[in-house]
């Protein structure tokens, strides 16, 4: 931390301070909740833990530096998908591939100014956005208005103004569109759907490509296991914490999220591979292979704690988590990958093709679906953006083969019954 600190401002050195202070008591803390612990084996998680969250970690200007560069792609990627979303529904609707898609396209068009329909688009990209995290920034708002409990874990500078922009420009979206068209045009539709579907995109985007900067070049004094005891004492403090709300879904919800953010965390750790040469590619694959292991086995108590259904059963959840947290301060992989599940090609091959089969059928679901006999126009350019717009949502969380087929279903029969209508 020495070489750092030659090149920082006062003002960033005491904020560099604080939030070291601030890791050192957090961590103290949440060390003495954790039951089942000997005082031998609190001594030894204290030390691992701190250096873990906050010193193995890069200094906090940089880590700030860096999530700017996220959110500015971000919002470049923001930028050029409005320009092409509002290229789309004023000239290549009217392309070939346009009319494919869309073969209903009224004459007037949007009938409103390029500059009015930009200002349309980003109250509904931000309700896109808002929506595909929303149990997140009702905590992020309840914790800004609240006690402030959990304000470091989100962006409360973030939500509340794009909350703001929604309450005033999703009214005023809907009042432009309203006083311009006795009804309701086909453009208008297309257009709010791939701006919902964008904010969406979007979100997840911004996640990718703050990771992706994070992970480029790490802190040089990170260690090995420090992503690995981080991801295994967060997860591990947070269901303690929540014990008393074990039966409580959103709560539930809550820690899934902690548990599973911590496995991509550990299956995309870099640091173990600083040491390997580039031309070892077998030891490289087995220290891949150990990281994804342990994530898969993160993954596991993830989807046990979805099935909960007594204290008895949270409580196993807890233990497990606990004893991997002391095998991974001891550094004890053997014991910390002793119930892993066994990863083969066959499974990670099956893994993804389970996470592509509901998009997939969803995408040709809505190729197909307005080409069938007795579904007229109008509802089949309907169906075919919604059942495309569905297919990329599906890609975001882990999309099943029930919500394709629901989404069909439901599609078919508004297109079916639509054409009885006419």
């Amino acid at each position: 931390m020495d070489i750092w600190s030659r090149f920082i401002t006062r003002r960033q050195a005491e904020r560099e301070t604080e939030s070291e202070n601030a890791w050192r008591h957090y961590v103290l803390l949440r060390v003495h909740e954790i039951p089942g612990l000997t005082a031998q084996e609190r001594r030894a998680i204290i030390p691992a833990a701190y250096h873990a969250c906050s010193d193995g970690q890069l200094p906090l200007w940089s880590r700030e530096r860096r999530g700017a560069a996220a959110l500015v792609l971000a919002l470049l990627f923001a930028l050029m998908g409005c320009a092409g979303l509002l290229w789309f529904v004023n000239r290549g609707v009217r392309t070939g591939l346009g009319s494919w898609l869309v073969s209903h396209v009224p004459a007037e068009g949007l009938g409103t100014s390029v500059h009015t329909q930009a200002l349309i688009t980003v109250p509904l990209i931000g309700l896109g956005a808002l929506l595909i995290r929303f149990p997140i920034s009702m905590r992020i708002l309840r914790s800004a208005l609240g006690d402030g409990s959990r304000v470091a874990w989100g962006l409360p500078y973030a939500t509340v103004p794009l909350l703001a922009i929604i309450l005033v420009g999703c009214p005023w979206a809907a009042a432009t569109i309203a006083d311009a068209y006795a009804s309701w045009p086909t453009g208008w539709n297309i257009l709010i759907v791939l701006d919902i579907v964008f904010g969406a995109v979007l979100v997840r985007l911004m996640l990718v490509v703050d990771v992706w900067i994070r992970s480029v070049r790490p802190a040089p004094w990170n260690r090995g296991d420090d992503e690995v005891i981080r991801s295994l004492f967060l997860s591990t403090v947070y269901l303690y914490r929540s014990r008393g709300y074990w039966d409580t879904p959103s709560e539930i919800a809550y820690l899934r999220n902690h548990i599973d953010a911590g496995a991509r965390r550990v299956e995309n750790n870099r640091v173990p591979l600083r040491a390997v040469r580039f031309r070892e590619r077998a030891l490289r694959t087995e220290i891949r292979h150990k990281h994804a292991k342990l994530a898969e086995q993160l993954r596991l108590h993830s989807r046990s704690l979805a099935q909960v259904h007594s204290l008895s059963d949270y409580d196993r959840v807890c233990d497990s988590l606990r004893a991997g947290l002391l095998a991974a301060v001891s550094s004890d992989w053997d014991e910390l990958l002793r119930h892993a599940p066994e990863l083969t090609a066959a499974s990670q091959l099956r893994r993804a093709a389970n996470r592509l089969t509901g998009p997939a059928v969803l995408v040709g679901a809505g190729l197909l679906i307005p080409l069938l006999p007795g579904v007229g126009p109008v509802p089949g350019d309907s169906v075919r953006i919604l059942l495309l717009a569905s297919g990329a949502l599906a890609l975001l969380p882990a999309a099943t083969t029930d919500l394709a087929r629901s989404n069909v279903q439901g599609a078919l029969d508004k297109a079916l019954f639509s054409k009885d209508q006419i």
